[in-house]
């Protein structure tokens, strides 16, 4: 390489590692509250830690009227992947929406002062829209949902630790 090739790579890395040094302020406003839709969630490159994952349950009545709960599935789990997503991908663009939409309750829950009730917030309501739905598809005869926001850290083979950030009411499926 030539010198001023050598002088833009070590520029380059230089300006890397003053941005993992440097800390930057958070912006954060109720105008840019609108406008959270338009960008992802880019906080899953900030650090290796708790992510947060959404699961469903549905509720079945026995023939004594007693409920009976189906077991805690996980909503969105990893989607397949074929050759040919490189192209057509709408399905897994689907799936990265609505998990960015649980990563947003995550983050709004965290906001909320302590005791305080997140079914006011606007991302509790969709999640719960979200829910319902997905219930509704897998099971067309389910009568009640329950759902639950929990952070797991995943290890290389299997999720290391789980924590439940919240869990719903028993709601009625539409």
């Amino acid at each position: 390489m030539n010198g001023m090739a050598q002088w833009l790579f070590l520029a380059y890395f230089v300006l890397m590692l003053a941005t993992l040094v440097w800390k930057t302020p958070v912006i954060s406003g109720p105008w840019l509250f609108l406008l959270r839709a338009f960008f992802p969630n880019w906080k899953f490159f900030h650090a290796v830690g708790y992510a947060p994952r959404l699961y469903a349950r549905t509720v079945a009545q026995d023939t004594h009227g007693q409920r009976i709960w189906g077991s805690w599935t996980l909503l969105y789990p990893r989607r397949t992947r074929h050759w040919w997503h490189l192209f057509h991908n709408p399905d897994t663009n689907l799936g990265l929406a609505q998990q960015n939409l649980v990563h947003h309750l995550g983050a709004d829950i965290n906001a909320l002062p302590d005791g305080a009730d997140p079914g006011g917030l606007v991302t509790y309501g969709m999640v719960c829209n979200l829910v319902a739905h997905s219930m509704q598809a897998q099971l067309p005869g389910c009568s009640h949902f329950q759902f639950e926001l929990r952070m797991e850290l995943d290890g290389p083979q299997h999720t290391v630790d789980a924590q439940t950030m919240l869990t719903s009411p028993v709601l009625p499926c539409p």
